[in-house]
């Protein structure tokens, strides 16, 4: 009999910075937990370096690891390797070079261990660079709040409810009955496709505001993120605009805050390319298609609404013309 509770899936492409910090610190919280409760599962991804070796030492002294190695399938082909060979009945995805706060596997195993009927869990993060807390993301006002059908997609669509990848847990007989796993060929932005598909089809949802994960920037991947910006990146946002709009049914239910979550999506796309030192006029040309979603009736947190409110006011071509 299959007891256990939760996987945890980590993709791990030339990790060998942070891989054994990440484990080390895991292990110290696994062996907090029940006994057979939690497994890691780390999804080697072709590396080059020694990431692999890594890896395996772990797994050759804690039984509870264990690794995968395959040929390089991207970050998306990773995860979805972790989901297929998973034990556990709910899945988290860990990034490598991320990490958790002290306490949170024991706090996860306590309330899915009381918890049977709930298809996604989210939780509150914060974001550090360089080792200093820079923004924390979490909602009091929805703490240990359950939410069913409609209310998680208003929610999750209107940044009310705020969560990435890494933030949250979901069951694994609910990726398995609704058949999401992640998109394969997708280079950039495959875990917002992710979870924009789950929240669609999920009809019950919890959140705590506990922070329960650490996103990690470095200077050295903040400035290489500020110079580049390609087409994979727009074509990312296409997908997940046609993913939220061609489902009718659920678009019709919540349209307010749909346009919003994709007027918001297309703005911070604009922002990152703009300041970029990309040039492209078939970039160009995406963006100013889509900039009527900017003009579509919205609903959603103050601060978003108020930057697309002034972003429908900026002429867009003309802004192009200057900075590309």
């Amino acid at each position: 009999m299959n007891n256990m509770l939760l996987s945890i899936v980590i993709p791990a492409y030339n990790a060998e910075r942070f891989l054994h910090n990440l484990l080390s610190f895991l292990v110290e919280q696994v062996f907090e937990c029940k006994k057979h409760s939690i497994e890691v599962i780390i999804v080697n991804d072709g590396s080059q370096d020694s990431t692999k070796k890594i890896a395996e030492d772990f797994s050759n002294k804690y039984p509870f690891i264990t690794v995968i190695n395959q040929e390089n399938k991207g970050e998306c082909g990773a995860r979805n390797t972790g989901i297929k060979c998973a034990k556990g009945k709910y899945l988290y995805f860990l990034d490598s070079d991320d990490t958790i706060p002290v306490g949170t596997l024991a706090f996860f195993q306590q309330l899915l261990l009381g918890s049977n009927d709930i298809d996604v869990f989210n939780f509150g993060y914060e974001v550090e660079r360089n080792g200093q807390v820079c923004k924390i993301v979490s909602s009091a006002q929805l703490d240990k709040r359950h939410f069913n059908d409609n209310s998680i997609k208003k929610n999750f669509l209107s940044k009310k409810m705020p969560c990435c990848i890494c933030s949250s847990i979901y069951k694994k007989d609910f990726i398995y009955d609704n058949d999401l796993f992640f998109p394969v060929g997708i280079k950039i932005g495959g875990d917002l496709v992710f979870m924009v598909n789950a929240f669609t089809k999920s009809n019950s949802a919890y959140y705590s505001k506990r922070i329960c994960f650490i996103y990690q920037i470095r200077d050295d991947s903040v400035m290489q993120g500020y110079k580049s910006y390609n087409m994979d990146r727009i074509k990312s946002f296409e997908i997940v605009r046609d993913t939220i709009i061609d489902n009718a049914e659920y678009y019709s239910l919540v349209k307010k805050e749909a346009n919003f979550f994709i007027a918001n999506l297309y703005l911070a796309n604009l922002v990152a390319y703009l300041k970029s030192n990309v040039k492209d006029k078939e970039i160009n040309k995406i963006f100013i298609q889509n900039k009527f979603f900017l003009y579509k009736s919205i609903k959603g947190r103050f601060i978003n609404r108020m930057a697309i409110l002034v972003a429908r006011c900026v002429p867009l071509r003309l802004l192009l013309k200057i900075f590309k």
